[in-house]
């Protein structure tokens, strides 16, 4: 059964334009007139269209470029920027939807009691109610076809209009003058600007066109287009028929300056009527766009449609919904807010738009093409006119979505469509690595961006807590190791590995490596990751039990250091506590790695909420009381924690190791060329983790 039953003029071009021929044409134009001034007036008839014309323009363009299925904004925001961005915008933009049926319902209802004053108010918003639902229930079609009607009235009216008489007040005002008044122009603005957010109304049917890239966009620009110029056109007509104080002060002056006032009339409540039953056509199209993309599992039950392929379900909903806010009487109290939903589609349409001509991609090819500043305009526009309306509904608007986004999110949504999301990211990404890499490297700008060698699954689990300390929480670690088994689970098993620090939010990544030469594989690995745009700095490999002297270790850190990375070897230990807090930083005083060993001991301590302790050893008493106000020194110009703990050992440094405060990891330098024997010594001496660093050209803990 296909859904696609509407053309051109009956599915876009007539929704849309009826939905911009609203109340505030006939009831509020004239107002904006005479608080402003005819000047003013136009050039908010005519930003305000801008906006609009801008938004169409982006519509024709993304349109032309997906297939856009049902649900039309939410369906352009949901393949632009994702499943989740669609249903944060979707449900607010629905319920807007819905709960406009209700004003218009309303609308119509006081335009009907002013000329039947002895008519029950709320029998007439009901029966109106009943009308629209029963109309819209049984067949899209025959709601459009309505309209057709309705069009007809309002064509009449704005002919009655244009053939009206000057008011009896008119001569207040001398004909056709511009005049300026002292009225607020931004509040003028906000009153008007309403009018125009319709445009788009039939951008809901998107998935009932027979042809919706050619019919969306001549449809809506036609009707911005038309709107546009009888908008214009009213507001002249209005400056020169009456005077300012009958235009700000009486709300009925359209109705007196018409020549056939019955028809005006008619025409406010055809104007009301159709753009009510828009809203109970086009809702219920969004919801069941929503029900459709399993984005709220809860919404599944409104993707229900009839023999006639009308989403009934999400009808009756939306004209429940809209009778529930008839009947509790709050329409002032959020229409200001409705229209921030509105206008945050529309500014999320021309952002989506902007930001995929902006990133280049191939797959952004649309038809209708738009120079860039186009979309960007109409974003800027959308958003500064949300504000200037109202700041306080603008932020609560943007927050509900905001909300909405991070709470599907966490569900992590099935992402059913392909998005720009990840690609906008890349983009950006690429664009800050080139502009780093135009400035200079400084020392002070160090965090670690660890290489990290894994040999063994086992050695590596138990040295993870000392990793994630070194790189949590900016840091970034990639991990490589060598096939073991078969081929094809090597890459799952670095993947494994490494999942942890991602899960913490750690940027991480692995690397698989062919069995073969260790040295030459590594050398090369290490030469890669120095051409990259975010290159390594230090290299970490857990020391095997046994080949600590030569051996493939020793080339590989020969290879590392010629790669100038700081170099991070960690030998295991016994466990003093289940949660590491005590770290001893041996120092020697001329030593060349006391920057790299200070920023990582500094690491430690802050991630650990750790004890951190100073240690020397000296070879005489006498050298103890300098060696005890050097470590207060560096502790101060190295800005170290206030708690910081120093001890001066003496004796020979083999004899002392094991005299070391309790600790849970020590931390040594190394000479500037590998020296295994000595690290033997160290590991002998003391019999828990152990780091050894070497400095870089990197670091500087004094910067």
């Amino acid at each position: 059964m296909s859904s696609q039953r509407f053309g051109t003029f009956e599915g876009v071009f007539v929704p849309s334009l009826l939905s911009i021929f609203g109340v505030i044409m006939y009831l509020r134009l004239s107002w904006v007139v005479g608080q402003v001034g005819i000047i003013a007036a136009l050039i908010i008839i005519i930003a305000s269209n801008m906006i609009s014309l801008l938004t169409g323009f982006s519509v024709s363009s993304i349109v032309t470029n997906i297939r856009i299925g049902h649900g039309g904004a939410y369906s352009i925001i949901t393949k632009s920027l994702g499943a989740e961005a669609g249903g944060a915008i979707g449900l607010p933009l629905y319920l807007a939807q819905a709960i406009s049926m209700a004003f218009y319902v309303v609308g119509f209802a006081e335009c009907w009691i002013n000329v039947f004053p002895q008519h029950s108010f709320l029998i007439v918003c009901l029966l109106a109610w009943f009308f629209i639902l029963w109309i819209s229930y049984c067949s899209a079609r025959i709601a459009f076809r309505t309209q057709y009607f309705i069009l007809g009235i309002i064509i009449l009216s704005l002919i009655s209009i244009f053939l009206g008489q000057k008011t009896s007040l008119s001569s207040a005002q001398p004909t056709g003058t511009p005049f300026v008044s002292s009225g607020n122009f931004f509040v003028a603005f906000a009153v008007f600007f309403p009018a125009v957010t319709g445009f788009m109304s039939g951008l809901s049917m998107s998935g009932e066109l027979e042809e919706p890239k050619k019919s969306i966009p001549i449809g809506t620009l036609l009707a911005t287009g038309l709107s546009f110029v009888i908008y214009l056109m009213l507001a002249v007509w209005l400056s020169l028929q009456a005077g300012r104080e009958e235009l700000v002060h009486n709300t009925n002056i359209i109705v007196d300056i018409g020549r056939w006032p019955a028809l005006v009339i008619a025409g406010i409540m055809g104007a009301t009527l159709s753009s009510a039953i828009n809203m109970c056509v086009t809702a219920p199209r969004t919801l069941f766009a929503l029900s459709q993309s399993k984005v709220f599992p809860l919404l599944k039950v409104f993707a229900h449609r009839n023999k006639k392929d009308e989403p009934t379900t999400a009808i009756l909903l939306t004209a429940f919904i809209a009778l529930v806010t008839i009947l509790a009487g709050t329409l002032n109290q959020v229409a200001t807010i409705l229209t921030m939903f509105f206008l945050i589609t529309y500014g999320l349409i021309n952002f989506s738009v902007f930001v995929e001509q902006w990133i280049g991609i191939a797959s952004f090819r649309p038809s209708f093409r738009v120079p860039r500043i186009v979309p960007l305009a109409g974003w800027v526009g959308c958003l500064s006119v949300m504000f200037l309306i109202n700041p306080v509904f603008s932020w609560i608007a943007w927050i509900t979505i905001g909300i909405l986004y991070m709470a599907l999110m966490r569900r992590k949504t099935v992402r059913f469509s392909p998005d720009v999301r990840s690609g906008l990211l890349i983009f950006l990404s690429e664009q800050m690595a080139k502009a780093a890499a135009r400035l200079p490297y400084y020392p002070k700008i160090w965090k670690p961006n660890v290489a990290a060698l894994i040999t063994d699954l086992n050695d590596f689990q138990r040295a993870f807590s000392v990793l994630d300390a070194i790189v949590y929480p900016n840091g970034r670690l990639t991990a490589f190791c060598f096939e073991q088994g078969k081929k094809e689970g090597a890459s799952g098993r670095i993947q494994n590995m490494i999942k942890p620090f991602a899960q913490k939010g750690i940027f991480s990544e692995g690397i698989t490596l062919a069995q073969g030469d260790p040295a030459c594989s590594i050398s090369t690995v290490l030469q890669t990751l120095k051409s990259t745009h975010f290159p390594p700095n230090a290299f970490f490999c857990v020391l095997p039990e046994s080949g600590l002297v030569g051996g493939p270790i020793q080339q590989v850190v020969q290879q590392a250091s010629r790669e100038d990375l700081g170099i991070i070897l960690h030998k295991q230990g016994q466990v003093i506590t289940s949660t590491p807090q005590r770290i001893n930083l041996w120092v020697r005083k001329g030593s060349p790695n006391i920057d790299l060993s200070i920023l990582l001991a500094i690491q430690l301590q802050r991630n650990w909420d750790g004890y951190l302790c100073l240690v020397q050893a000296v070879a005489s008493q006498e050298e103890s009381d300098d060696a005890t106000a050097y470590l207060a020194r560096l502790g101060e110009l190295m800005r170290l924690p206030g708690d910081l703990g120093i001890k001066v050992l003496v004796g020979d440094f083999a004899a002392v190791l094991g005299q070391a405060p309790q600790a849970d990891i020590n931390i040594f330098g190394m000479p500037e060329r590998p020296d295994f024997d000595f690290i033997h010594k160290c590991s002998q001496g003391i019999k828990t983790s152990i780091l050894f660093l070497r400095d870089s050209p990197h670091e500087s803990a004094i910067a």
